[in-house]
């Protein structure tokens, strides 16, 4: 029930138990050993609507709130599994945010990409993370979406819908997402302060900015795939780094070999190559790296 008072809502929720059923066994059962019978049904008074209350008598009552508790690891992966699935049909094939094989490497990558951040057992979102669900549209933040397509691809599976239809109404939405989105207003710009990161030099593949991160170099064009924070399996200073771009030779200790046992090296580019490896999920990882002429210590 809602209640109006001075221009603002007021909602009362409550239930009236029609019938007992097993309750009223458990009762009998309860009475008959002396213990406590619990009652505690919240039943809401007869009300009509439109009928107005007079002389009503109210107070003010100061309490704290608490902030939600932090998701940890655990009940992060729940809460995408549940994800959106009061919203899906019973045919649906999945259900809830990813799949059992890809909801903990979504999280990984969230945390890898600076996101979010461990401290101890739960997962607490960073600056950047904030900033980011701040300026994203909110189709894309809310699991109706995933919901939708899948009751769309349950019907498609079934003969009831066109697939093709499903692919148009997905061009369409990408189409408007691009079309309301496609400027940075200066406000959101401010938010992400892009104007302070440092350049250390200019990617060898793209010849776009590489810039200091939060979590390492990296080349600022989103499509070149550069991978410019590791060298031989080993990270790389922000200096190591802006040196290998101006095509000077840097030392570089403790590297693994093949066989576990580590050395030292000097570095020095001659050239990029792409790569390509299959990681633990059969998903294929490619990119570019450079390619180093090395020299050892005595």
């Amino acid at each position: 029930m809602v209640l109006s008072c001075a221009g603002e809502k007021f909602t009362l929720r409550g239930k009236t138990v029609t019938r007992k059923g097993w309750k009223e066994t458990e009762e009998d059962f309860r009475k008959a050993f002396g213990l406590e019978v619990k009652e505690k049904e919240s039943i809401l008074p007869v009300l009509v609507e439109g009928q107005v209350f007079l002389d009503v008598e109210s107070k003010s009552i100061e309490n704290f709130t608490k902030p939600p508790k932090a998701y940890t690891e655990d009940t992060l992966l729940s809460s995408m599994e549940r994800a959106g699935i009061d919203e899906m049909s019973d045919d649906v094939e999945r259900k809830g945010l990813g799949t059992p094989a890809t909801r903990a490497d979504i999280i990984e990558k969230l945390v890898t990409d600076g996101f979010v951040k461990r401290e101890k057992k739960q997962l607490i979102p960073t600056e950047d993370g904030i900033k980011l669900i701040s300026v994203l549209p909110e189709t894309l933040k809310s699991a109706k979406l995933t919901a939708e397509w899948e009751n769309k691809l349950a019907r498609i599976a079934k003969g009831e819908t066109d697939p093709d239809i499903f692919i148009s109404e997905i061009k369409d939405l990408v189409k408007k997402l691009v079309v309301e989105n496609h400027e940075v207003t200066e406000e959101q710009r401010a938010i992400f302060g892009t104007a302070s990161r440092e350049i250390l030099g200019k990617c060898p593949r793209c010849g776009s900015d590489v810039v200091k991160g939060k979590y390492g170099p990296y080349c600022t064009c989103k499509t070149c795939h550069m991978k410019l924070g590791k060298a031989m399996g080993k990270e790389l200073s922000d200096e190591q780094v802006k040196s290998l771009l101006e095509g000077k030779r840097i030392l570089v200790k403790g590297i693994k070999s093949k066989k576990g046992k580590t050395y030292d090296a000097f570095l020095t580019p001659k050239g990029i190559s792409d790569f390509s490896y299959t990681d633990k999920d059969g998903q294929e990882i490619t990119g570019f790296q450079f390619d180093y002429h090395l020299e050892f210590p005595n």
